[in-house]
């Protein structure tokens, strides 16, 4: 850093260094003038000395340190400010001394310290030069003095010395470096300024570019958006707060028949039949797919199915609406009218009791009415052949896809689900999607089916009938015969003979062989008159018949039969035959569910036959319940035992009939019949019949 103080007694001057070099070269002119002078035109001898002491008297007087140095670094002359640059005047003027002791105090050259040397550069450029010799101080500032030096020539135009003026120039060049740091710094900033500027003025232009693409894309967007608002097939228009229209697109006008000059500026109010929701603040936007009407300028009502929202400025203000919407008239009147084909359709259909699936060639039922829906649930979606068959893979010969193939009506076996029977039929057609699909009719025909097996049995049982009543009346001859036979033996026989007693049990078997005999007749003879048949009966005779067909059996099979039969049940105005077809049916199943879990006689082999007079709500009741000890029936299937066909015999052994008929028998009486079990103990059917007013 450079000292603002100056050092020693070193002169102040302002003068320029341009200034300083001048007045040397008039000095330098002005003594080779005096010197190359020659005697002839000197001024006398006198006056010379004069003129010597006057000029060395004004070199003195120079504030600048001057002094003329040899090419031997030796003061040849030094002006009296030279003399007190050093802060010294002791120096003998008469002997030579160094430059640098001169003016620096110091023993070493100037170039050996480091310092540029001012002799030595103009010994080497032979002109002018100028030089800064720095001095360090204590506190660490800086004394810099500018020497300037011009060469002396000989006689003979050599080189024998310089002249050289030495100033201060401390505190010029700490401003110097002070000005240059300052120009350095506003350089700086103005080069950062610049390039800031540059950046602005670059984001400047990339902004300006992005804007003009962006009003470009906006103007192009605007113009599709224009496009789009016109030639959309569906009609829009937008409102004011007011609900004023301000625009209004040409489907509108073709809709509604106003022109768009015709509808802007009046209120929407002029086509809207139904109350406004568009701007409605009660009313959730926004609106989607509203299905109302409107009246076009010709008077006809629409139905539109319209979609509404908010109009918002940049802000998010609300400043009107916007609302689209479709004619859909025409949809509305075809949809009637394929409602009411499917409705009288579905009547006929669900009229004719059949259910309809509808196929499709990957197997999977897409459609489906409510009879079948009813029977098998909800099975959209699923496989016909797990939905019908119960398999996991499609059926061997697949009668849907027969049909697609054939395009042939085709009638398919009957199905078995739930111990329903269903009879199938199958029937091509072209869906609305192009795909050729097969319509399934399922029709109930277990009532039906088990008509026929009915039939068939009571034609069966006819046949029996017809044959066990000849049987009986070939067997009923000849048995009073042995009766009467044994009767007269017995009679001529002494009471003591050994032979009374077997005779007694021979009359003895063959009346029960009769009565027997006559209880097959009277069961055989069940097609009598209903007039006839429906009259008070004994229920514990009927019960006793009945059980008397199974007596021997009974006993042959180790079966335990317990019979509680209390004397206050009443009589009964019912079809003797038929429920005594009950009785035979339960007693058969008893003894089969015992012999089953019982191979022989076991004291648990046990049959519980109860009779009780109840009262209900639909008055007196007589409660007939047989319980059986046997396998009992599985909580799985106890629901479908009184289905048609479904037994739980092995194949062979039951035709699934037997309490299905005798259901039908006591609700034909106004009774009810009931089955209770648990699988492995026991098994208990509940009778009640009502007791007849008198």
């Amino acid at each position: 850093m450079y000292s603002r103080k100056r050092a020693g007694h070193m002169p102040e001057t302002h003068k320029s260094q341009r200034e300083l070099l001048d007045e040397i070269t008039r000095l330098e002119s002005r003594i080779a003038q005096l010197e190359q002078r020659s005697p002839a035109v000197r001024d006398d001898d006198e006056d010379w000395p004069r003129k010597y002491h006057f000029f060395e008297s004004f070199i003195n007087e120079l504030i600048e340190p001057l002094i003329v140095i040899d090419t031997n670094y030796k003061v040849k002359y030094a002006n009296k400010a030279a003399y007190q640059i050093s802060g010294e005047s002791f120096f003998d003027k008469e002997k030579d001394i160094a430059c640098h002791k001169l003016l620096f105090n110091s023993e070493t050259k100037c170039n050996e310290k480091g310092q540029s040397c001012l002799l030595q550069k103009v010994i080497q450029e032979g002109r002018h030069a100028t030089i800064d010799y720095i001095i360090p101080l204590a506190n660490g500032e800086e004394i810099v003095y500018e020497i300037l030096g011009s060469p002396i020539c000989g006689p003979n135009g050599n080189l024998v010395g310089i002249v050289s003026t030495i100033r201060d120039v401390t505190q010029q060049r700490y401003e110097q470096k002070m000005l240059e740091n300052g120009h350095d710094f506003l350089e700086m900033r103005v080069q950062d300024r610049m390039s800031e500027l540059i950046d602005l003025n670059q984001a400047l232009r990339q902004e300006i570019k992005q804007r003009q693409d962006t009003e470009q894309k906006l103007r192009w967007a605007k113009e599709q958006a224009e496009l789009l608002y016109q030639l959309s097939p569906c009609a829009i228009f937008t409102v004011d707060l007011d609900r004023y229209v301000t625009s209004w697109n040409k489907r509108t006008e073709e809709i509604t028949g106003y022109s768009h000059d015709e509808i802007k500026g009046r209120k929407c109010f002029i086509f809207c039949s139904q109350p406004c929701m568009l701007l409605s603040e009660e009313i959730e936007k926004p609106i989607l797919r509203h299905e109302c009407t409107m009246r076009t300028k010709d008077g006809r009502k629409l139905y539109i199915l319209k979609n509404s929202d908010f109009l918002r400025d940049p802000n998010g203000n609300v400043i009107g609406g916007i609302e689209s919407f479709e004619d859909i008239t025409q949809l509305k009147q075809m949809d009637m009218m394929l409602r009411t084909e499917r409705d009288k359709i579905q009547g006929m259909i669900a009229a004719t009791k059949q259910g309809l699936h509808i196929l499709n060639s990957n197997y999977e039922i897409e459609f489906q009415n409510d009879v079948l829906k009813n029977i098998f649930g909800d099975q959209i979606g699923a496989k016909c052949y797990h939905v019908y068959k119960q398999r996991d893979e499609p059926c061997p010969n697949c009668r849907m896809h027969n049909v697609i193939k054939n395009n042939q009506i085709e009638h398919a076996d009957d199905i078995l689900f739930q111990g329903r029977h269903y009879s199938q039929s199958y029937a091509p057609f072209k869906d609305t999607d192009g795909q050729t699909k097969c319509l399934v009719l399922l029709r109930d025909i277990t009532v039906e089916k088990g008509n026929r097996v009915k039939t068939l049995r009571t034609a069966q049982l006819a046949s029996i009938g017809e044959l066990a009543a000849g049987v009986a009346h070939e067997i009923n001859n000849p048995i009073n015969g042995i009766i009467n036979y044994a009767q007269i033996i017995m009679d001529d026989t002494e009471a003591n003979d050994p032979r009374t007693v077997l005779l007694a049990r021979l009359i003895s078997e063959g009346e029960r062989v009769a009565d027997i005999v006559s209880k097959l007749l009277a069961f055989a003879r069940q097609r009598e008159d209903e007039k006839e048949a429906y009259g008070k009966i004994d229920l514990k005779n009927v019960l006793e018949d009945s059980f008397s067909l199974f007596e021997h059996q009974f006993l042959k099979d180790g079966i335990i039969t317990r019979i509680c039969f209390p004397e206050n049940i009443p009589t009964l105005r019912i079809h003797p035959h038929q429920l005594q077809q009950v009785f035979v049916n339960l007693l058969s199943n008893a003894r089969h569910a015992l012999n089953d879990r019982y191979k022989g006689a076991n004291p648990n082999k046990i049959l519980e036959i109860s009779t009780s007079l109840v009262e209900g709500d639909k008055g007196s009741q007589v409660k007939i319940a047989f319980t059986d000890h046997g396998t009992g029936v599985d909580k799985e299937i106890i629901n479908m035992v009184f289905n048609p066909f479904f037994s739980t015999k092995k194949p062979g052994e039951g035709t699934g009939l037997g309490l299905s008929i005798s259901q039908s028998i006591i609700q034909s009486f106004q009774g009810q019949i009931a089955l209770e079990s648990e699988a492995g103990e026991y098994t208990r059917v509940t009778i009640e019949l009502p007791v007849p007013m008198e």
